[in-house]
């Protein structure tokens, strides 16, 4: 059955929504707009955003198309397995920012973490930060426009390009005008909602399939592996069909890539930062990553049970519609109305948050470095010049580009080999440098190369089982494994490079301390939310 006609019946319905949910929108948007006099307002939300929004807008973060779409199709074909990026990397980054790294930078005041880069390390480091999150940022904004046409399109009629428009120009309007406020205000609506028609959708689905007890005996997945294992199984199905010691790094780089690769992301970094205290911070990441987890949890289990119950695609390549298909087959017409407006308001409010970090990295950080002297009511300027710049160019990337939903997960991978190893000795360890940043950042992207070109061969080998069933598709499968794989070695290269350069440059490149925002050391106060107050 074409997805297309499969709607039809209630496309005019659909339409309906998705402008009703447009309009709200906009009113959000406009009513948070009129608060906003200064750059913190637009992109910290004047650090006032309290720990139930907080939790809500943390978590939605994550809960993007890739979590609730890409989550069932990916369960629906390789079952838990499959699901190690995501849902449980993410929830895994989301603990751990709480437990050790949110409260440090709350407390340290910055607008955004490249404030934190430049304080610690120099202007070089910073922007080789900023080049990572550029990437990454627009990598995953360019996968949501493509979700969010997909997801139109399929559902409505639209063509691709018309949907991609719609969408682009919602997100520039909530993002424009309200700023985080409005998202976040935004994000927790989408939370709540999202939650409820989950948490119809699923007992729905497993009573259809014939109830919990013949779903938990019965659970199978498209490529054969136990559907629960979270861990690598015994004999030639290992960790996603790969064994011995690739498999293993495999495993870890499924766990790590995400789970690691995102500690310093822009997106999360700046919700911690916009928090209320630095408690609020660290207590609203720990709760949104068990939310998370739970939620994305619900798609896993529902694409698992679809395939148990005999609904088979036509292409590999189709297992996003795995969702889209319970609900319009084991629920009435109103919830699949209301569930696919749902999915385009996650995808739009996702979206404006990575257009927001990209145009705060462009005109709060990059601009100053150019105009030193601007003013907090300049850069609120340059940051809404550079939202709707950001969003048309990764408009025209998705339209032009619409197979870009593995560039989600490269978005969180980017940041292990790069970044993230600066960032956490820049927190805990006084002897990190400069000349140790800047060069672990550079090995890290040479070994990530030539572990990519390594793991190549091996991957492709891997996947090559499947060539008579749509070729391209899992020669692209090979590509991604490969790019995946190679980020554990070249994270251990880069943490290397960090620790010996900063030892031998010691004395040519005094180590800086950590300040505030204010330019007051960091020296003293409490590492983590549960330290007493004194020198650390």
């Amino acid at each position: 059955m074409e997805d297309g006609a499969m709607f039809g019946h209630i496309a005019n319905w659909i339409y309906i929504g998705l402008a009703v949910y447009i309009v709200v929108v906009i009113v959000i948007g406009l009513y948070f707009s009129r608060g906003i006099k200064e750059c913190d307002d637009h992109v910290v939300g004047g650090r006032d955003i309290s720990f139930v929004y907080l939790v809500g807008s943390t978590a939605a973060t994550w809960l993007c198309a890739g979590a609730i779409l890409g989550a069932a199709g990916y369960a629906y074909m390789f079952g838990f397995q499959g699901t190690i990026y995501d849902p449980w990397a993410p929830a895994l980054t989301l603990v751990l920012s709480g437990l050790f790294f949110v409260y440090r930078m709350r407390q340290a005041g910055y607008t955004s973490i490249v404030d934190f880069y430049d304080s610690r390390y120099g202007k070089k480091m910073s922007i080789l930060y900023m080049i990572i999150q550029i990437i990454g940022t627009m990598s995953w904004l360019a996968g949501q426009m493509v979700a969010a046409g997909v997801l139109v399109q399929v559902t409505t009629g639209f063509s691709f390009t018309v949907s991609v428009i719609i969408g682009t120009i919602a997100i520039i309007v909530i993002t424009y005008s309200g700023g985080l406020k409005a998202l976040s205000r935004l994000d927790t609506m989408n939370t709540v909602l999202i939650i409820a028609a989950l948490v119809l959708l699923l007992p729905a689905v497993i009573k259809g399939i014939g109830g919990w007890d013949y779903f938990v005996s019965n659970a199978r997945v498209w490529d054969g592996l136990p559907p629960f294992a979270l861990w690598p199984v015994s004999g030639s199905r290992g960790f996603l069909y790969y064994v011995g010691l690739f498999g293993f790094i495999s495993y870890l780089a499924a766990w790590l890539g995400v789970g690691l690769g995102d500690l310093s992301c822009a997106i999360l970094m700046q919700r911690a930062l916009a928090a209320r205290t630095a408690k609020t911070a660290s207590g609203g990441f720990i709760c949104a990553g068990v939310l998370y987890l739970g939620i994305a949890m619900i798609p896993v289990l529902i694409g698992i049970a679809i395939f148990t119950h005999g609904f088979r695609i036509a292409s590999p390549v189709d297992n996003e519609h795995v969702l889209i298909w319970a609900a319009q087959n084991f629920m009435p017409d109103w919830f699949a109305v209301f569930f696919i407006v749902m999915l385009a308001g996650a995808i739009i409010s996702t979206a404006g948050d990575s257009v927001l970090i990209n145009s705060t990295l462009l005109g709060h950080n990059l601009y100053r470095y150019f105009k030193p002297k601007a003013t907090t009511v300049d850069t609120l300027k340059a940051v809404r010049i550079a939202i709707p710049v950001t969003a048309v160019i990764c408009m025209i990337i998705a339209i032009a580009f619409p197979s870009l939903y593995k560039l989600i997960v490269f978005a969180g991978c980017i940041g292990l080999p790069t970044v993230v190893p600066a960032f956490i000795a820049g927190l805990f360890w006084k002897k990190a440098n400069l000349k140790g940043a800047v060069a672990s950042w550079f090995a890290g992207v040479i070994a990530w190369a030539i572990g990519f070109a390594a793991a190549l061969p091996h991957t492709i080998e891997a996947n090559w089982y499947m060539v008579d069933f749509e070729k391209w598709y899992w020669v692209d499968e090979g590509i991604w494994d490969a790019l995946f794989f190679a980020t554990i070695p070249a994270a251990v290269v880069c943490v290397i490079t960090l620790v010996v350069v900063s030892l031998k440059t010691q004395q040519s490149d005094p180590p800086k301390q950590m300040k505030t925002a204010s330019g007051e050391s960091m020296e003293g106060k409490p590492l983590f939310f549960w330290s007493k107050d004194k020198e650390a």
